[in-house]
């Protein structure tokens, strides 16, 4: 059985969706050490970049989460962020993405 959480994004991101999503691999590691640490101001960094990017490359899913997770970091509220973080990373690992046409 396939886990694939399969997004239809927009074909003209194709050629810089990669470094997109590198980039959220890497801001993915240092969110957990931030959380391991309770570092609340880097939690509410990232969480930030995710709700400010996520939607622009079709992944409201990223947008969604990283808005969680910067309100709870603006209220120095731990209670769901690992949750969060955890969502994050299965939605990056088993993200399969479909270019497709959109129209504007």
């Amino acid at each position: 059985m396939s886990e694939k959480i399969l997004v239809q994004v927009d074909e003209d991101l194709e050629a810089i969706m990669g470094r997109y999503l590198e980039i959220r691999q890497k801001e993915l590691t240092e969110l957990e050490e931030a959380v391991a640490q309770e570092n609340f101001e880097t939690i509410r960094l990232l969480g930030h970049r995710l709700k400010g990017t996520g939607s622009s490359y079709g992944l409201d899913e990223l947008t969604r989460l990283g808005t969680l997770i910067e309100d709870k970091a603006m209220e120095q509220d731990m209670s769901g962020v690992p949750d969060y973080t955890a969502e994050i990373k299965h939605f990056l690992t088993y993200l399969d993405i479909e270019f497709i046409e959109m129209d504007e």
